[in-house]
């Protein structure tokens, strides 16, 4: 799906129609003549081809490129892809992804790794750390959280997406689009300021560099630094991006695309639940110690060749090279006394590295067979990962270093470290995926396709000489059917598989050297899409069923180990509304019902519900921008996050999180080329806790906070 972001269908090309299997014609190649605000520049492609999807005015989604890896209108995918595009991560002044999800129906917020990175989260009910940039993986080794400056839109795949994507998770993953190059010369140069003394300060340039408009660029840079209402809890950023896309040939094309991300950050693992119980410590108060901090480094290269056969053939080659680090002290609390008011704590030092390579080779074709239309997708991938883990930690034991909860004191001599696990992992798999969307008439349209991976693993511990080697070999087939009775409606149903090894170094440590066997999935559902006023407003609705087997769960026979052999199940229904209610109002908004438990495992009961999984989750986002008059330009909206009581643990449910619902308020101006803004987060500065890994981890959520925002373009 890596084509150049934002391919536009020229004119001169004529779609193969394949509802009636026609046989398209043969056009002329031209260059397209784009804007800045367009969707930047490409190969001439027919509908159907791989391709990254570009700017899209308002809050509008009709076309995504997730589900499928080619360009091709929603309602023609039996799937869901809830879409984020640039103009919601404009409207929320967000900098960071995470902030747009909260705003995207299904997804909930899981561990965060104490703020480093968006380590998991769950997407109807089912937990994940798997995200994409472009279709490759983020989530190899040890990422940083994805700034927001780069990222054009993002889209949230809704159920399997092992079929293309790989080792995945049932419920869904989320993909997202960086801006890409364009033909038009410009330069966008902002400024942010908010409450905890945040600012930040960005660019975002492009056009062309030479006169025929062949080489292309783009720059984003974002630089900044923030504290928190968490005490003692600052960090800085900086992030540049430089992309260049280099027109060869009216047919062929390769783009260049590079990211520099140094994050420094202080590790925080939020507040304590005493005796299951929160409120009784302010969500400011810090457990850990001042001063210790932690540095992340990501330093990335795609590499995508585009090439354009005739009107109906396509090939993408693409690489991606990414080199990672964690490195830095922290100190967490480990265990709470009888006292309920003493924490004990460990320190440790993290020093975690990775390098990751992947290449991708793509072919996507159109043709006919006895009147029955074919878009076919054939694939090619192979990943190579190599990571490094070193923890030194003190011993809790003997130097439990420890804190009065209620009164702390913080800056007491560091106990001595005391013992360290060192690991080395190796990861390897190769690929093969094939997909046809078939157009059996102008109603009726089906899918299907499948994916081979063969995975390799070798883990060492080189401190303990513990071992764990496997190889698995996967196929994730899928299959969807969409009736169309007509063009703005479609019901859809799917069924689709995926597969994800347990692996990583805490898997390593709890299996005792024996390889544990990859979680299975399975997914269903039915659904319906409706386009409304041309297209500008989708709404979808589905019921769906999503099954994990291999769940890891404590072995009765020694609780310091694991077995894969639990299985868990969520089920539900979600309503989305995505675009323009009018050219005034547009909407992002949703409605998910999870009825996520368990159904197997050693030691919970079987209905025991999932850690944060709210049953009642929604959310929307509504602003309305006068289009005429005196108040041109000038808009005001806000947001409302819902969420319902769930699960604070993974312990069976009995410590709960409680329900919340926070409002958002925004308002900006746009007058010529300048923009200003002003957000207010949780306005009535409702007191709720985001998410949990247990009652010792609890991450508040943000009070009330105030940023201002102001861009000027050339």
């Amino acid at each position: 799906m890596l084509l150049e972001h934002g391919l536009r269908f020229g004119a001169a090309l004529t779609a193969l129609s394949l509802a009636t299997g026609a046989q398209a014609e043969e056009v002329a190649v031209t260059l397209d003549t784009l804007t800045v605000e367009g969707t930047g520049i490409g190969l001439n492609v027919p509908q159907g081809g791989i391709g990254l999807i570009g700017a899209t005015p308002g809050f509008s989604a009709a076309r995504a490129v997730s589900s499928t890896k080619t360009d091709v209108p929603q309602r023609d995918v039996p799937q869901v892809v809830t879409v984020a595009p640039r103009e919601v991560i404009t409207d929320l002044a967000a900098t960071r992804v995470d902030r747009v999800l909260n705003y995207t129906p299904g997804v909930a917020q899981q561990n965060n790794f104490g703020g480093l990175t968006l380590f998991s989260y769950a997407i109807r009910g089912v937990t994940t750390s798997e995200v994409y940039k472009n279709g490759f993986p983020l989530n190899r080794g040890f990422p940083s959280q994805p700034d927001a400056q780069n990222v054009e839109r993002i889209e949230v795949l809704k159920g399997p997406g092992g079929g293309l994507f790989g080792r995945s998770d049932p419920g869904g993953l989320a993909n997202i689009i960086t801006k890409q190059p364009t033909r038009e010369r410009f330069v966008e140069m902002g400024g942010l300021w908010g409450s905890f003394e945040e600012f930040r300060g960005t660019v975002d340039s492009g056009g062309a560099l030479n006169e025929d408009g062949t080489l292309l660029y783009r720059f984003n840079f974002a630089a900044g630094r923030q504290n928190s209402f968490r005490d003692f809890v600052d960090g800085d950023r900086l992030f540049v991006a430089p992309v260049v896309s280099w027109q060869i040939t009216p047919d062929t094309k390769v783009t260049v695309e590079t990211e520099f991300l140094r994050n420094r950050t202080v590790f925080d693992r939020g507040v304590v639940a005493i005796n299951r119980q929160l409120g009784a410590l302010p969500i400011s108060r810090f457990l850990g110690e001042p001063g210790l901090s932690i540095n992340q480094s990501s330093d990335s290269m795609q590499i995508r060749v585009d090439h354009r056969f005739d009107a109906d053939w396509q090939m993408r080659l693409a690489t991606y090279f990414n080199s990672n680090s964690l490195t830095g002290e922290a100190v967490e609390v480990r265990r709470l006394a009888a006292d309920n008011r003493t924490a004990l704590r460990d320190r440790n030092f993290r020093d975690y590295t990775a390098d990751v390579a992947i290449g991708q080779a793509e072919l996507v074709g159109r043709f006919d067979t006895a009147g029955i239309g074919h878009t076919l997708l054939l694939g090619f991938e192979r990943e190579s990962t190599d990571g490094r883990y070193q923890q030194i930690r003190s011993s809790l034991q003997r130097n439990p270093y420890t804190l009065n909860i209620y009164a702390p004191v913080y800056g007491r001599a560091l106990p001595p470290y005391a013992f360290q696990t060192n690991g080395f992992e190796r990861v390897t798999n190769t690929a093969l995926y094939a997909q046809d969307q078939i157009a059996l008439s102008s109603e009726w349209k089906a899918l299907l396709g499948t994916r081979f991976d063969f995975f390799e693993q070798s883990f060492r511990e080189r401190t303990t000489a513990v071992r764990s080697d496997q190889t698995y070999f996967a196929a994730t087939p899928r299959a969807g059917l969409v009736y169309q009775p007509l063009p703005e409606l479609s019901f859809y149903t799917n069924v689709g598989t995926s597969f994800r090894p347990n692996i990583g170094p805490d898997a390593a440590a709890s299996s005792a050297g024996r390889p544990f066997a990859p979680e299975t999935g399975l997914g269903y559902e039915v659904g319906t899409k409706l386009d409304l006023f041309g297209g500008l407003l989708s709404l979808t609705g589905a019921a769906f069923r999503v099954e994990r087997q291999n769940v890891l769960t404590p072995d009765p026979n020694n609780t310091a180990l694991s077995i894969a052999a639990g299985a868990v199940r969520s089920q539900g229904f979600e309503f989305t509304a995505a675009g323009q209610l009018s050219p005034d109002v547009k909407i992002l908004a949703g409605y998910v019902f999870a009825d996520a438990v368990v159904t197997k495992d050693n030691v919970l009961p079987v209905g025991a519900p999932l850690i944060n999984v709210p049953r009642h989750s929604g959310s929307l986002l509504a602003i309305h921008e006068a289009q005429e008059g005196p108040w041109k330009g000038f808009g005001l909206g806000g947001g409302v996050r819902a969420v319902g009581e769930r699960a604070g643990d993974a312990n069976g449910g009995a410590f709960q999180l409680p329900g919340y619902i926070a409002i958002d308020a925004l308002a900006y101006y746009r007058w010529d080329n300048v923009r200003f803004g002003l957000n207010i987060e949780n306005v009535f500065d409702t007191t709720y806790y985001a998410s949990s890994l247990n009652t010792l981890r609890v991450y508040p959520g943000s009070p009330r906070r105030f940023t201002g925002t102001v861009s000027v373009r050339f």
